[in-house]
């Protein structure tokens, strides 16, 4: 019997109160501690490469006129102050307070961000090998996953397209879903898609500000990638990926 999960989802996730999954009290002193803790991934005994400071000036205006899928990439490498701006005006903190959690380019329900980055750079950037990496948002730096060569064969094992093949680097959403889903119950996987794509959209309009092509997936290989990454694939799991170059 064939049994549509998509609706199913959607009818289960509709409503956070009477009927719900989870019960969010009005009263916020009532909220256990770890709803209002920022988790943040970290790998601290792999190589660590900083990112440098980097900033470009574009109209806001302009670049949503300007904004398109673009493939017709050229395997140029990415220059490591694009790579580091690419990143921190996608998903990177953007305003730090002493006062209040720091802020991030993109939205997240409950400010929970529940999504990990991870450039997998196809072609060497400078003073950064080709590899798998882990954008550490907190330090604004690369962990350093794996570092190796990706032939056009390799990459067909990570995406199904061939002009992807032409990249420069491919950027992986992973969402551990447990930071929505401890307080929003099953809503919360509609949480984490929505921050997927505020921050697939932020990709793009940053390479577009960068001079970059960007193209958002939906052919990719998520159980090569997950294993590429050593990520689960359960606990956490590929959500979305764009390639830019």
């Amino acid at each position: 019997m064939y049994i549509d999960f998509s609706s199913l989802f959607h009818q289960s996730s509709k409503d956070l109160r009477g009927g719900g999954t989870v019960n969010i009290p009005a009263d916020v002193t009532k909220w256990p501690e770890e709803w209002s803790t920022t988790y943040y991934k970290t790998y601290p005994r792999f190589k660590k490469i900083p990112l440098p400071a980097s900033k470009s000036s574009a109209d806001f205006f302009d670049l949503l006129m300007i904004r398109k899928t673009d493939r017709s990439f050229s395997k140029d490498a990415l220059t490591p102050g694009k790579l580091s701006s690419l990143l921190k005006y996608s998903c990177g903190i953007t305003h730090e307070s002493a006062e209040y959690n720091p802020r991030r380019a993109h939205p997240s329900g409950g400010a929970r961000y529940p999504l990990e980055i991870y450039p997998i750079i196809f072609n060497d950037v400078e003073g950064i090998s080709a590899g798998a990496y882990h954008y550490n948002v907190k330090e604004h730096a690369l962990d350093t996953l794996s570092e190796r060569p990706f032939s056009g064969d390799d990459i067909a094992q990570l995406v199904t397209y061939p002009w992807a093949q032409n990249s420069s680097a491919l950027i992986v959403m992973t969402a551990v879903f447990w930071r929505s889903q401890m307080k929003y119950g099953e809503r919360g996987y509609r949480y984490i898609m929505l921050d997927a794509g505020h921050i697939g959209q932020n990709v793009y309009l940053s390479s577009m500000a960068l001079g970059l092509k960007c193209s958002g997936l939906g052919g990719t290989l998520d159980t090569n990638i997950e294993s590429l990454l050593g990520v689960d694939g359960i606990d956490e799991s590929l959500v979305y990926a764009l390639v830019v170059g």
